[in-house]
């Protein structure tokens, strides 16, 4: 008995890490792939209407590729497969979707891309920032899941050194 509690008290195991992280990584591939407004089905109208569009609207393309990335991560990653490497990438994945989100609404709605003029709704970029965060509960699941995944690929990368 006392063995099970000085466990528990160590923390979790490496392999219940791992589990955390894969169940973690799924629910935010799942957030890209299936992003109402930037998932696939998004994807899939501007390749249908206008593929030219994706240079001004490159969220689409960027959301599915990262997810089916993630997924292929945790694929070679069960079959311990470059595992310290896909870490490492993972952690590259989760801080550019963490940069890209403030970037994006710091610049007006990526305003630094070709063809699209700025746009704060009328507010200062912290504020769009801010109103954007408290309006849309899946960007708001996304960024708590994104960090909670940064964290635990952190962890399982220096433990594997």
């Amino acid at each position: 008995m006392s063995d099970e509690r000085s466990t528990a008290a160590a923390g979790p195991s490496d392999q219940q890490l791992r589990y955390a992280a894969g169940v973690v990584a799924l629910l935010v591939a799942g957030l890209h792939l299936f992003h109402p407004q930037y998932g696939l089905e998004r994807l899939v109208i501007l390749l249908s209407t206008d593929p030219a569009l994706l240079v001004s609207h490159p969220r689409p393309i960027a959301f599915v590729l990262s997810a089916v990335a993630i997924v292929v991560g945790i694929y070679l990653i069960l079959f311990g497969v470059l595992v310290r490497p896909i870490y490492a990438l993972g952690m590259i994945l989760v801080l550019t979707y963490l940069v890209g989100y403030f970037a994006w609404h710091l610049t007006g709605h990526g305003g630094f891309l070709p063809g699209r003029m700025p746009n704060y709704h009328g507010q200062g970029p912290y504020e769009t920032v801010i109103a954007h965060l408290r309006g849309d509960l899946w960007a708001r699941a996304a960024i708590l899941l994104e960090s909670v995944l940064l964290v635990l690929l952190v962890v399982l990368y220096r433990q594997e050194s």
